[in-house]
């Protein structure tokens, strides 16, 4: 059979036939649930990662804000140095270098200051000379004031910062290491605005950090730990409901199957008992009435009448024979009778009243899953439907092939054949049942494919793999 190859793309197919229905694609969308077991540890594992994560923020914030207290701790300290211990000491003699003075005021700083972390004490003027140091060597001495020395004395708001070991009033500390230099305001013996400096070792004034860190590091993981020990009896019973709920769904969805094919065979039970036995008595009794009419109108008796019995009598056997077809479509009798083999032989011969050539290939004694046959008969339903409304065929092929791995449908005709495009696009009706044969392929894990071009015939395969 000639046809005109359609471009579309279909891995693992032959070229020219184009892809309805793929189970094997669609098999990856429902992967195999992971137990219930292994869910939960996945949830414990995430936690923990979100402990971590939650821990070491907690403990970098924890971090900052210690050393934020530690440096107003240095700055509190400075502040308590100024008004107790220096600002009584300093009096004019000391502003102006007694060096019996100042001899006095070393030895009151340097016993009091042996008590606390400062390393080291300045007092500057406001021009930036320094009466006193507990350093010898810088008092006298002259050095401008740094921004926040200057703004100290603008505004009386003590200030922390690194110390800057690189000025020359610091060349002494450079040994010491990191150091945390503090500014405090003091008042000089005639009003005038005077300028404390510290020093301190930078570790030892934020050494709380560390204890803070010590202390909060226990608290947040024990609390964040128990979180997650809360919250396990909740998931595995949350994924435990899951999981049953699942189970129940697709139990309902088999049911709902069954059920569906019960209530199909219920129905067909009940037309060919009821309504099939009532139409065909009908037409008997409706024959035979135009019969005896007849045998009257030979004497002139009747015989528009006759004519009109015989209509509804012929009328009456074709609608007999669209309720016998419907039945076959509703549930195949023979399908559980005979088999896929006959149920298919009873499909095809429905064509040849219609003057349409059928042939018919499949094993007698093929043999199928339930499942199966279902899914092959409804494509061959759908097919020879097609053919009669659509197709104008003049022969109709039907062949079943069992191949390795795999059950091979085809059904091929020489018909007018069709755009596959516009009649697997949803905005078309006319071919709602080939989407459907798609989707029902896809759902069994089969493959639907079709060739076909206008003016060229149309061929459907089936491909349904077996183990």
């Amino acid at each position: 059979m000639a046809t005109e190859p359609t471009t579309v793309a279909a891995p693992a197919v032959d070229p020219g036939w184009v892809v309805l229905g793929d189970g094997a694609a669609a098999a990856p969308a429902r992967p195999a649930s992971p137990s219930v077991g292994r869910a939960v540890l996945r949830f414990v594992l995430a936690n923990l990662v979100a402990v971590v994560l939650l821990l070491a923020g907690g403990l970098w914030a924890g971090a900052e804000a210690a050393e934020d207290e530690a440096l107003a701790d240095a700055r509190r300290t400075t502040e308590l140095l100024a008004v107790v211990l220096v600002q009584p000491l300093v009096d004019e003699r000391l502003l102006a270098g007694d060096p019996a003075t100042v001899a006095a005021v070393d030895a009151a700083l340097r016993e009091r200051l042996a008590e606390t972390t400062v390393l080291r004490v300045k007092i500057w003027t406001a021009e930036g000379r320094v009466v006193y140091s507990d350093e010898a060597r810088l008092i006298g001495l002259g050095y401008p004031l740094d921004d926040a020395g200057r703004h100290t004395l603008r505004d009386g708001v003590t200030r922390a910062a690194v110390s800057d070991l690189t000025r020359p009033e610091n060349r002494f500390e450079r040994s010491a290491g990191r150091l945390l230099e503090v500014y405090g305001l003091i008042e000089g013996p005639g009003g005038e605005p005077l300028l404390l400096e510290t020093y301190s070792a930078y570790e030892e004034a934020t050494e709380r950090r560390f204890e803070i860190w010590v202390q909060f590091a226990p608290i947040s993981m024990v609390v964040l730990l128990t979180l997650v020990a809360v919250q396990l009896p909740l998931a595995r019973r949350m994924l435990t409901q899951l999981r049953a709920t699942q189970q129940e769904r697709e139990l309902l969805q088999a049911r709902a199957l069954d059920v569906s094919t019960e209530e199909r065979r219920l129905i067909a039970g009940s037309l060919h008992d009821g309504v099939v036995q009532d139409v065909s008595a009908s037409a008997l009794l409706v024959a035979r009435a135009a019969d005896d009419l007849r045998a009257g109108s030979e004497r002139g008796e009747h015989r528009q009448v006759a004519e009109v019995l015989g209509q509804a009598a012929g009328a009456l056997r074709e609608a007999v024979r669209s309720l016998r077809s419907l039945l076959v479509e509703i549930h195949p009798p023979t399908l559980e009778r005979a088999g896929l083999p006959g149920a298919l032989a009873d499909l095809t011969a429905r064509l040849r009243p219609r003057g349409i050539d059928v042939r018919l290939s499949v094993a007698e004694d093929l043999e199928v899953e339930p499942a199966t046959a279902t899914l092959l008969l409804g494509t061959v339903q759908e097919a020879l439907r097609n053919v009669v409304k659509h197709a104008r065929s003049r022969s109709v092929t039907v062949t079943v092939e069992q191949r390795p791995g795999r059950l091979v449908l085809q059904v091929a005709d020489d018909g007018v054949g069709f755009d596959v495009a516009p009649a697997t696009g949803r905005s078309r009706e006319g071919h709602l049942g080939l989407r459907l044969l798609a989707d029902r392929a896809t759902a069994a894990g089969a493959t639907l494919t079709v060739r076909t071009a206008p003016g060229a015939g149309s061929t459907l395969r089936l491909e349904v793999p077996r183990p």
